[in-house]
């Protein structure tokens, strides 16, 4: 007998928005590049390295307001993109590290932008 398989869902913890967030991997000398997605659990980015699951990324998060936040964010997944596309990779960050008034700031972020659709 063939048991049919419900699509799995995966509901996300924190709302996520797209806001004018700039990234930059700390020790690495790329320039900063805008975010795709900011949530109070992580990031989603664009990247032309080629970066590993479960890897940690020490990033430097420059907020509208002109605030700087160093966060430590572990790599949650990552995905190829097509050549058409302006980075090599899409990558999902989840916070593992943040300064005590981080949350704050991001929080500011999420409450004054545009949900993502």
């Amino acid at each position: 007998m063939n048991e049919s398989k419900k699509p799995e869902f995966r509901r996300r913890r924190f709302p996520r928005v797209k806001a004018p967030v700039l990234y930059c991997p700390i020790k690495v000398l790329d320039p900063r590049r805008r975010i795709h997605d900011i949530s109070l659990g992580g990031v989603r980015i664009y990247s032309d390295e080629q970066l590993r699951e479960d890897d940690q990324l020490e990033m430097e998060l420059l907020l509208p307001n002109g605030q700087t936040i160093i966060a430590t964010a572990r790599i949650a997944w990552i995905n190829k993109l097509p050549p058409h596309e302006d980075a090599r990779f899409d990558v999902g960050l989840e916070f593992i590290n943040l300064p005590a008034n981080a949350t704050r700031e991001i929080k500011y972020v999420l409450d004054y932008e545009s949900p993502e659709e």
